[in-house]
């Protein structure tokens, strides 16, 4: 048996004795990156023990001496424990990384954006690889002692990007291949870097719009009554008579949705005069059945004494019943 051989026996040995221990590291690991805000899912893998052998031969056996016999391939398996998280926008990464280092030492990083980036002509695989190992002093973290010597690799990646790496491994081949189908790789791969992008950009625009809001509520801002209303108009006036409410936004924008297939062209200034003449209405609705209303149904009330016929169906047959019996 040659030194490799043995060496290799030995690591299998060790492998198959540790792979309790690493099944329970890296729930260790994905439950404590899973409470990270700007995580969207965790998930990890042990590396195939012939994937790891294969990995030392092609990349460290050549670069140790051949005399050499006191190595270990373990030592060489850094990406052993496999962390992968994945997050919703680019920016989100650096936040991860910010809050990581609150448990963790960065030992090694490797930016395969940044490298992408500095680039002209080249798309594709995108991801920030660390490879860390927790910090001594972490009482606030169950069982942390067990796993503090342990190294592991993290990549993190927008959804995106890993929808992008999930599909670059499936495609047999990539590099040897006729010049139209590289440039169709090429393409595909530079549309989900543009989406990546995008998605960024469209999440910076929708809180700039929010922040406007709130701007415009702060400095007394004056309706804009020709203005036709989207989700953040709406807000602007709606925010004015219902200011300790939480308007969630998914919430938001199905109604504002429904208000607008029945008038599309239906402006900030008749919204708030809805509200401004008839919110005292849906007060007295309130009163009458002893019961408190959200914000939602009192605009469907106002809604619909601003314009009955338009707006009938924003109410049930119970809450016109109601209206009916106050005349």
């Amino acid at each position: 048996m040659d030194i490799f051989e043995k060496k290799t026996e030995d690591f299998t040995d060790w492998y198959l004795k540790q792979s309790e221990f690493h099944d329970e590291a890296i729930r260790f690991f994905v439950s404590l990156i899973s409470s990270f805000q700007k995580v969207e899912s965790v998930r990890g893998r042990v590396k195939d023990k012939n994937e790891c052998i294969s990995k030392f031969k092609r990349k460290y056996m050549p670069i140790i001496d051949t005399k050499e016999t006191n190595y270990e391939i373990k030592t060489y398996i850094t990406d052993l424990i496999g962390i992968r998280a994945i997050c919703l926008y680019s920016n989100d990464v650096n936040q991860i990384r910010r809050d990581l280092k609150k448990y963790f030492h960065e030992v090694d990083i490797t930016d395969k954006s940044g490298q992408l980036e500095k680039t002209e002509d080249k798309f594709g695989y995108k991801s920030l690889h660390l490879q860390l190992v927790l910090k001594n002093r972490l009482n606030d973290v169950p069982d942390y002692k067990r796993f503090r010597k342990l190294q592991f690799e993290l990549q993190i990646r927008t959804i995106i990007q890993d929808a992008w790496s999930i599909l670059d491994h499936k495609i047999k081949y990539k590099k040897s291949i006729p010049q139209n189908l590289k440039r169709r790789i090429n393409r595909l791969s530079a549309l989900f870097e543009i989406a990546d992008d995008e998605f960024f950009n469209i999440q910076k625009e929708i809180s700039q719009e929010e922040i406007r809001i709130h701007d415009r509520i702060k400095k007394g801002g004056r309706i804009e009554k020709t203005k036709n209303i989207d989700v953040f108009r709406f807000l602007f006036v709606v925010l004015k008579y219902f200011p300790e409410y939480n308007f969630i936004e998914y919430k938001v924008d199905g109604f504002v949705d429904e208000i607008l297939s029945l008038k599309q062209n239906f402006t900030e200034g008749e919204l708030n005069d809805a509200l401004e003449k008839h919110l005292s209405f849906a007060d007295k609705i309130e009163q009458k059945i002893k019961q408190r209303l959200n914000p939602y149904t009192k605009i469907r009330y106002c809604l619909f004494k601003l314009d009955s016929v338009r707006f009938e169906s924003l109410l049930t047959i119970h809450q016109t019943k109601i209206i009916n019996s106050m005349s």
